[in-house]
C-alpha cells in the first residue's frame, strides 16, 4: 500500500459538494460575507469538465466549480483547486492560469481561482502565472490556502465541519509509512465526532469523508471497524451508521437524496397538508443535494405551496 491509496481527491470534492457555505466560510470568509447565500450556488460538473480537458497530467486533482451570486446580484463562477501531490510542481501556477482563461474562452464568464495546497512542502506557495516582455505582460494572481498552516489545537477548537477534513487530511499526509498510527488516528477523529454533539446526519457524513480519506490496509480497517462498533454499543447508539454503510458512496448519496426529498415532503404536508403532484415531481427530479438542502430550509420560509413551487422554478430557471 502507498500514499496514492489515501482518496484525497475524492474525499475533497465530496465535501465541498455537500459543504460548499461552510467551506468557503472556512478557508475565504472574506468572500463568503461577498455571496448571496439565500440563492443556492450551482455546481458546473459539464463546465468544468470542458475547462478541465486540457490537462495532460496523469495525476490526481480535486476541482470544483460553482456559479454563486453576490449580494449585489452579481453572478461569478468559483474555481476551487485541492493540490494533494506531496512534490512540488512547477506546471501548478501554468494550469491554474490555464483553466481560469478557458471558462473566459468557452463561456465568456470571469472565474475567481482558489487553490487549497495539501502538500508536505513548507516553502512552495504559488499564487501567480505571469508571461511576456517589458511592458507587455500578462499576469494571473489566484487564492491559496496552506493546510500546512493551520495549528491543530485551532482546528480542535472549531466549529466548521472543515476543521475535520482538515485534520484527516493532514494526519493521513503524516502516516504515509506508518498505517498503524494512521489506525489511531481515524479512530480519534471519528470519536470525536460522536461527542461534538453533531447530528447523526453530519456524523454519518463526516464519518463517510474520514473513512474514504485514511484509508486502511484490511486487517487495520478491522480493527477500527470493530472499535466503532463496540464504542456505538457502549454508549447506546444503534442509530449511528457504521463505516461499512459510509463507503457505500452512490447508496450513500442516492440515500441522502431520498432522505431529503421526503424531509420536504413531510414538512410541506405538515404545514399544508395535501400536495400537488406537479411539486411532488419536481422535487422528486431534483437530484443536486445542495439544492434540497437548500429547499429544506426553505419549507419553514414559505407561505403557501405555490410559493413553494415557485421557488423551485425560478431556481431551475437560473440554472438553466
Amino acid at each position: 500500500m502507498t500514499e496514492i491509496t489515501a482518496n484525497y481527491d475524492q474525499t475533497w470534492k465530496a465535501a465541498i459538494t455537500e459543504y460548499f457555505a461552510e467551506f468557503m466560510q472556512f478557508f475565504y470568509p472574506e468572500i463568503h460575507q461577498e455571496i448571496n447565500w439565500k440563492k443556492p450556488p450551482i455546481s458546473l460538473d459539464k463546465e468544468l469538465a470542458q475547462i478541465t480537458a486540457v490537462s495532460e497530467t496523469e495525476k490526481r486533482y480535486a476541482d470544483q466549480l460553482f456559479k454563486v451570486w453576490l449580494l449585489n446580484d452579481q453572478e461569478i463562477w468559483i474555481l476551487i483547486h485541492i493540490e494533494v501531490q506531496s512534490q512540488y510542481d512547477a506546471k501548478f501556477p501554468l494550469r491554474m492560469y490555464i483553466y481560469n482563461y478557458r471558462a473566459f474562452d468557452l463561456y465568456n464568464q470571469p472565474v475567481i481561482s482558489l487553490a487549497i495546497l495539501g502538500d508536505k512542502n513548507k516553502s512552495w506557495r504559488p499564487n501567480s502565472y505571469q508571461y511576456g516582455i517589458g511592458k507587455s505582460q500578462v499576469k494571473m494572481n489566484f487564492s491559496i490556502v496552506k493546510l500546512l498552516d493551520y495549528k491543530w489545537e485551532e482546528l480542535e477548537k472549531s466549529k466548521n465541519i472543515f476543521a475535520i477534513v482538515v485534520m484527516a487530511h493532514l494526519k493521513t499526509k503524516n502516516t504515509t509509512k506508518n498505517f498503524a498510527q494512521r489506525e489511531e488516528w481515524k479512530w480519534q477523529l471519528v470519536r470525536e465526532l460522536y461527542e461534538r454533539g453533531l447530528t447523526k446526519f453530519e456524523i454519518i457524513n463526516l464519518g463517510k469523508f474520514i473513512d474514504k480519506m485514511m484509508t486502511l490496509p484490511p486487517p487495520l480497517q478491522l480493527k477500527f471497524k470493530n472499535k466503532l462498533n463496540q464504542y456505538e454499543k457502549e454508549k447506546n447508539m444503534p442509530f449511528l451508521s457504521t463505516l461499512e454503510e459510509m463507503a457505500l458512496e452512490k447508496g450513500q448519496e442516492i440515500g441522502i437524496k431520498e432522505a431529503r426529498q421526503q424531509d420536504i415532503f413531510d414538512l410541506l404536508e405538515t404545514r399544508f397538508q395535501t400536495l400537488p403532484e406537479s411539486l411532488i415531481k419536481s422535487v422528486k427530479n431534483i437530484n443536486d443535494l445542495a439544492f434540497l438542502k437548500y429547499l429544506i430550509i426553505n419549507t419553514i420560509r414559505v407561505n403557501s405551496v405555490e410559493e413553494f413551487e415557485n421557488l423551485i422554478n425560478q431556481n431551475l430557471l437560473d440554472k438553466n
